[in-house]
């Protein structure tokens, strides 16, 4: 009796244009899920500024102006510290030179020392930006027409970040303008290819030029909190150097998140550049607390500068 040869189930394979189909069909569900969270975004947004609203309207403005003695100034510091060290612009520059310097060296503990310095320089660079402004505030004194235009100011920034989540870098934008941005990664690639072979010191120095460079060029990108910040804190007396001491604890937590990027990038030895679609996120959480402290500048100044 003859046996029946059991035919083996036949692999269809796909077909370029099936496979093409397939890459659609997957970036469209991605693309839909990135659409969740932005409309996610927008949702929990617009329901803070309507609670911002209510609250003006059904508190009493002597509640409001103890709620503002209460926030302790250092805490205020570091919270908005933090939330302007979350820059896109700064995380981009630090991840491409780091992805890069991963690519070229395996030593820890030159590319510790480098990225040390750079962020020293962003550091102290931002530090003296922020000085320069205290100092003209100081002049100036923090007279209403004074608190009005800063608090225009962060409304129309924070408004301009906030739309890069659906217009990323089209029309006005506060990122690092288009023509700077082949300089930027021209001038990192160049240095990162000296990197394994060149003198530590001399690449320290490089980093820092690098650095001040970089600051320079995304300055629109990062100027808006500490204008902001340095007018506020003009309105509090404060003895001394006080009011150094606050810009230096701000630039702690500014740089804290470049900190942590350089660590986990170091240890890990894994570089990745950061996202557009992380970018758009960034912005837009940045812009709508610029947003909404521009509002409270205006609108219930009592609650931020205790007075």
């Amino acid at each position: 009796m003859v046996e029946e040869k059991k035919e083996s189930p036949r692999v269809i394979k796909n077909t370029p244009l099936q496979k093409h189909s397939l890459l659609q069909r997957k970036r469209k569900l991605r693309l839909t899920s990135f659409q969740k969270k932005k409309i996610i975004l927008v949702s929990v947004f617009t329901i803070v500024l309507a609670a911002f609203f209510i609250g003006l309207k059904y508190i009493p403005t002597e509640a409001i102006s103890n709620l503002g003695d209460k926030l302790p100034l250092p805490l205020f510091t570091a919270i908005i510290g933090l939330v302007d060290g979350f820059n896109p612009c700064n995380i981009f520059i630090l991840t491409l030179l780091m992805s890069l310097l991963l690519t070229e060296s395996h030593s820890r503990k030159r590319i510790l020392v480098v990225s040390l310095s750079f962020i020293a320089v962003v550091y102290v660079f931002y530090f003296f930006f922020m000085t320069a402004w205290l100092n003209i505030f100081k002049y100036l004194g923090f007279i209403n027409p004074l608190r009005i235009g800063i608090a225009i100011l962060a409304v129309i920034a924070g408004l301009i970040n906030m739309k890069e989540l659906f217009f990323f870098r089209k029309g006005v934008t506060l990122m690092i303008q288009d023509r700077y941005v082949p300089i930027v990664k021209r001038k990192i690639r160049d240095f990162a290819k000296k990197f394994s072979k060149g003198h530590l010191l001399a690449l320290v120095g490089s980093s820092m030029i690098l650095a001040v460079f970089s600051s320079l060029v995304e300055l629109p990108c990062t100027a808006g909190f500490p204008i902001i910040y340095t007018g506020i804190l003009t309105s509090h007396a404060i003895s001394g150097l006080g009011h150094y001491a606050y810009i230096a604890l701000y630039n702690f937590f500014y740089v804290l998140p470049l900190l942590t990027i350089m660590f986990v990038f170091t240890i890990s030895f894994n570089g990745k550049q950061v996202s557009k679609k992380t970018m758009e996120i960034i912005k837009f959480i940045g812009g709508s607390i610029m947003f909404l402290l521009g509002l409270l500048l205006l609108f219930a100044p009592k609650l931020i500068l205790g007075i």
